[in-house]
């Protein structure tokens, strides 16, 4: 599953974690898998004064319900150790001061790296069972268009793409009791 993107199905609308959900599996170890959110940003940002006197802001994104104390990154390219690779050219990791000291060098672009707070995790047969019971749709081969889920309507564009049983899905509210 690492690697992967998971599509919240319409099973979940009433799910105020996981409605209209783009997922990308991050991790997997024996213990289950860790996923961040791709297309919810919150209203947050972090700002950092760096040496050349600019400040670099980087908007954060909700990364899911789970330690929502901590702050992880996913970016498209490593050249640290402290990187874990998810797959081709796209790594995570949590080291901001890094990844500020980077774009200050000029070395890393704030377009190819998405912050998160918290992150969203499932013991090793929970997902399967989710799946299962069709409120996950998988994506096996995606993986490339990971920074263009970001923005918010993508969860109703790439639905449509599914076929004529979630096309109605594609436009419904956010709170789907005001349908």
């Amino acid at each position: 599953m690492k690697g992967k993107i998971l599509i919240s199905s319409p099973n979940l609308l009433s799910d105020m974690v996981f409605y209209k959900s783009i997922i990308l599996i991050i991790d997997k170890t024996e213990d289950g898998l860790t996923g961040l959110i791709l297309n919810r940003r919150s209203d947050l940002f972090i700002t950092k004064d760096i040496k050349s006197t600019r400040k670099v802001k980087i908007d954060l994104y909700y990364g899911g319900p789970v330690s929502n104390n901590h702050y992880y990154l996913l970016k498209s390219e490593s050249d640290h150790s402290e990187s874990i690779k998810i797959d081709k050219n796209l790594y995570w990791g949590n080291n901001l001061e890094y990844l500020f000291d980077q774009i200050e060098d000029g070395l890393v672009n704030q377009q190819d790296v998405i912050l998160f707070q918290g992150y969203s995790g499932w013991n090793i047969d929970q997902l399967d069972e989710e799946i299962e019971n069709n409120s996950w749709i998988v994506l096996n081969d995606q993986i490339e268009n990971v920074f263009d889920y970001k923005e918010n309507n993508s969860w109703n564009k790439i639905i449509k793409t599914f076929g004529k049983k979630y096309r109605i899905w594609s436009n419904s509210p956010d709170d789907i009791t005001l349908n």
